[in-house]
């Protein structure tokens, strides 16, 4: 099975019919809604762009066109005043009567809108006509204009503030060459150069007109600097003269549009922004606007295809789940049934009644068969509690063995296997585990089956070769019960009950974790038995000695968490003794 196929077979019947009659429904709808959305956001967008490409176009148009007529006039002026009848030097026309009043009657028609005008030769000489002396910076833009203009032989515009109201002026440098005549080449070089200071009033009107709101215009030069705002304020407009929109603008002077962010106030924010040149000036008219602002209406229509969209999800969500409840609700019973009788509870049956005669058939065929099931199952339990049953008396089978050739230990085995089972209880051992080690406890004595009786039986205590051969017991045990699968879990505590903690047991040296959980448990289980039992050798030593003796040996011979655990069992009274004759001397401790 693919996993796609994989995960939907693990869904909930009433979640996958949810889904699907939900599914089917939302698809078209939402690919409907995300389709036309699209559209109108394009729209929007597309709009929004276009009335920025057209303010900043439009107000480029109109500051081009009223520096145009400026420079029409002017050059149109110092025209008229070469083709009067006079010196050819333009410095002695300059010095003629009457050139104050030529010029200043243009001043008296422009009154207003033209403050100053100078009639400079190419050295720099010539009357400068206006009201007032310039201020400073005045003075520095018409140095700047004068020499461009005279090196480029083109008019050259400069845009300066008055220092005394920071009006906005434009001071324009317009060469003004000797007229041509017929049969006389154009000349390269101008005469003249007349130079006008004008007030810029067209700055005033298209930013009034244009920034409202959220749309700032700007002035701005060849070198990106903003000469002039209009609806930002000074920290905006330092953000604009260094944001991709102007650096683009100085790259390539031309009509630009784009989205950008700048840095103002402690905060990025997205712009729109459109930048429109004015022609021969080098300027650049920059319309932007925030783009949150920018789209709003974009926003507005998200918000509302949302909102209608949630509500149609919701009424489909209603329907479907319905509708989902009303078919999987057979098969929900059906399915808590079918957990129930898997649990165990095989007298269980399904009662479902629903729309479809599939649904009815398939209840009756299945209790029939879970009959059929409950039947078997019994069956099947009878037969394992006879397993169970006849192993447990093998097992049994096995210890009286033992006992049968050490009659002096008879019942050791049984006793060491309740007080494992009561050791690994205290643990907190799962009771499969206590089963284990219980079997594990009866069995693991079954190796002296290979020993001999002079050995098992000898009334004293063994000599070192006689105890050498006594220490073959657990390997002999092992090697008993290895071919028996079902005893495959016991094996470790039947082989190395014997290992000790510091690793001087017998019979592989095993230490500390080396030894499994179940051979150290047994362990001491096998030796308090062992102190409190008769043997030839020696009577049973008092339980109090026993307990006192395992306690000196914890992390020498035995596992100091196991100890805590047969001390816990034994105070608690968990661990049942019988009583007994003691010895009244103790005695070194006895092997098992």
């Amino acid at each position: 099975m693919s996993k796609i196929g994989l995960f939907i077979s693990r869904i909930p019947l009433r979640n996958l019919i949810f889904l699907l009659l939900l599914g089917s429904g939302l698809i078209p709808l939402l690919a409907a809604s995300i389709f036309l959305t699209r559209r109108n956001v394009d729209l929007f967008e597309t709009q929004e762009q276009t009335f920025l490409a057209r303010s900043a176009e439009s107000l480029s148009e109109e500051i081009g066109t009223a520096l145009a007529t400026l420079e029409r006039e002017v050059r149109q002026l110092g025209e008229g005043f070469l083709a009067l009848p006079g010196p050819d030097s333009p410095l002695e026309r300059l010095r003629l009567p009457g050139v104050d009043r030529y010029f200043g009657n243009y001043l008296l028609d422009n009154e207003g809108s033209v403050l100053q005008l100078q009639v400079l030769d190419l050295d720099g000489s010539g009357p400068t006509l206006g009201a007032g002396e310039p201020d400073a910076q005045v003075q520095r833009a018409l140095r700047e204009t004068f020499a461009a203009a005279r090196k480029s032989a083109t008019t050259t515009y400069r845009f300066v503030r008055r220092a005394s109201d920071n009006e906005p002026l434009a001071v324009a440098a317009v060469p003004v060459f000797i007229p041509e005549s017929p049969g006389q080449p154009r000349a390269t070089q101008p005469v003249l150069i007349l130079q006008a200071v004008s007030r810029l009033d067209v700055l005033g009107r298209v930013g009034s007109r244009e920034a409202k709101g959220d749309v700032a215009v700007f002035l701005i030069d060849a070198d990106g600097r903003v000469l002039w705002e209009r609806g930002a304020d000074d920290e905006t407009a330092r953000a604009l003269a260094s944001s991709r929109l102007v650096d683009d603008f100085r790259l390539r002077p031309e009509i630009q549009a784009t989205e950008y962010t700048i840095f103002a106030h402690g905060r990025k924010v997205r712009m729109l922004g459109r930048i429109s040149p004015v022609e021969q000036t080098g300027w650049g008219i920059v319309v932007q606007k925030p783009l949150s602002a920018a789209y709003v209406a974009v926003q507005q229509l998200l918000y509302t295809t949302i909102i209608a969209s949630l509500l149609l999800v919701a009424l489909s969500g209603i329907f479907a789940g319905f509708a989902a409840s009303r078919f999987s609700a057979p098969f929900t019973r059906l399915t808590a049934t079918t957990h129930a009788i898997a649990a165990g509870q095989f007298g269980d049956r399904v009662e479902v009644s629903g729309p479809g005669r599939e649904v009815i058939e398939l209840a009756e065929d299945f209790n029939r068969m879970s009959g059929h099931v409950q039947s078997y199952v019994e069956q099947l339990q009878q037969a394992a509690e006879a397993n169970h049953s006849l192993f447990i008396g093998s097992i049994r089978a096995f210890a009286a063995a033992v006992d049968a050739k050490d009659p002096y230990t008879r019942g050791h085995s049984e006793r060491v296997a309740a007080f494992s089972r009561t050791i690994a209880r205290t643990l907190g051992q799962s009771a499969e585990f206590q089963e284990r080690i219980w079997i594990a406890g009866v069995l693991h004595d079954v190796g002296k089956i290979g020993i001999e009786d002079r050995i098992l039986k000898k009334g004293g205590v063994l000599t070192a070769d006689e105890y050498e051969l006594m220490k073959l017991h657990p390997g002999i045990g092992e090697e008993i019960l290895r071919p028996l699968e079902a005893l495959r879990e016991m094996l470790p505590a039947i082989r190395w009950h014997h290992e000790a903690w510091n690793g001087r047991g017998y019979p592989d040296g095993l230490k500390g974790e080396q030894i499994p959980l179940i051979a150290r448990i047994v362990a001491v289980a096998d030796t308090f038995d062992a102190i409190t039992t008769n043997r030839p050798y020696q009577k049973a030593y008092g339980y109090s000695y026993a307990v006192e003796t395992i306690t000196k040996l914890t992390g020498a011979r035995f596992d100091a968490k196991v100890v805590t655990a047969f001390l816990r069992a034994f105070q608690q009274g968990a661990i049942k003794v019988e009583p007994r004759e003691v010895s009244e001397e103790p005695a070194a401790l006895a092997s098992a």
